[in-house]
């Protein structure tokens, strides 16, 4: 993302007004930290909207079924490769019900566009770093989705304290209130308070006895394995979303990690701890945004964390493999 990086704001769907001078500040900043990193030159347009989902379907064309609910709260923002490589790149931010005059929906804002921004670089230093699974024309098998779901999740968890580091540069907040007390930097809890470790406590059942009992009731031929699959496989992923960005709460706070709170749940002992604890162990040991002479060796690691997803589905007796034509062949033991 060099000095030439050229940026296009565009302002639809009743978008807020009069935000395209914070965005260009903004990218003026991220292009100095970019350039430090080594991340290659991109083409970065910015989408304001009062429609995300709207703005979405019509900037993506893989994207035609977007909606912005997910577990954990409503989607605000979402970066598109619009070609592979993250070369050029479209950042769709919801702004419709921002009152930016406010201290507080300004921080709000600010860590929406450096949060989206984080998904841009990392996108870019993946491609270049030659890690980006290749588009297949087969299927995926279960351990590849599960690598994409371990580098996806660790990627929420980095951009989050990648927004929390520059948060903490532009915005302080006062002890006790008022102003007399000692002022410290801004941190994600301060705008996003206990939301994410809510919603994580609010699904722990779901998890465990949940996604054993949905396993049972495509064996008793009460939902089809399509249906089945689709709750197990893909809420795998959106599950272990919403753990990193609770878990960067708790690490932007300087807490334990989030887990460390929940060991005695059956869900975090059975399944999502084997699965996340590993994430967690690279995460810790590698820079929030890896530079790209060591990207390579850190989003490998974190990619090696998918076996202990694919693991977690086999032990719930879902396991696949590829046909001699390509096709996953999904197996319920």
């Amino acid at each position: 993302m060099s000095a030439t990086s050229p940026l296009t704001v565009i302002e639809e769907h009743g978008a807020r007004p009069g935000l395209t001078g914070f965005v260009e500040n903004v990218h003026a900043m991220i292009r100095i930290v970019a350039e430090e990193f080594d991340v290659p030159e991109m083409e970065l347009t910015v989408v304001l909207t009062g429609d995300i989902t709207a703005s979405v379907r019509a900037h993506s064309q893989i994207e035609r079924d977007f909606t912005a609910e997910r577990s954990g709260g409503i989607v605000k923002g979402k970066t598109i490769s619009l070609v592979r490589d993250y070369s050029e790149t479209v950042i769709v931010l919801d702004t419709g019900d921002m009152e930016v005059e406010e201290e507080l929906d300004q921080v709000e804002l600010l860590h929406l566009v450096v949060h989206e921004y984080g998904h841009a670089l990392i996108g870019r230093l993946r491609a270049a770093a030659g890690t980006r699974p290749p588009k297949m024309a087969r299927d995926k098998t279960l351990e590849e989705v599960a690598a994409i779901w371990a580098y996806e999740a660790a990627d929420e968890f980095r951009c989050d304290l990648f927004s929390n580091a520059l948060m903490g540069q532009f915005a302080t907040v006062t002890a006790g209130g008022g102003g007399g007390g000692e002022s410290r930097p801004f941190i994600l809890a301060d705008l996003v308070g206990e939301g994410y470790r809510d919603a994580f406590a609010s699904l722990l059942d779901d998890v465990d006895p949940g996604w054993a009992d949905l396993v049972h009731s495509y064996r008793t031929h009460r939902i089809g394995l399509d249906e089945m699959c689709g709750h197990l496989i893909f809420g795998t992923g959106e599950v272990l979303k919403l753990i990193a960005h609770a878990d960067a709460v708790e690490e932007a706070g300087g807490n334990a990690p989030l887990l460390t709170g929940y060991e005695d749940h059956p869900a975090v002992q059975r399944l999502l701890g084997p699965v996340w604890t590993p994430i967690r162990e690279v995460l810790d040991t590698t820079p929030a945004l890896p530079p790209l002479a060591d990207f390579a060796a850190a989003d490998r690691a974190i990619q090696d964390c998918g076996r202990h997803i694919a693991a977690m589905w086999a032990s719930l007796g879902v396991t696949g493999h590829l046909t001699e034509d390509d096709h996953l062949y999904i197996s319920v033991s």
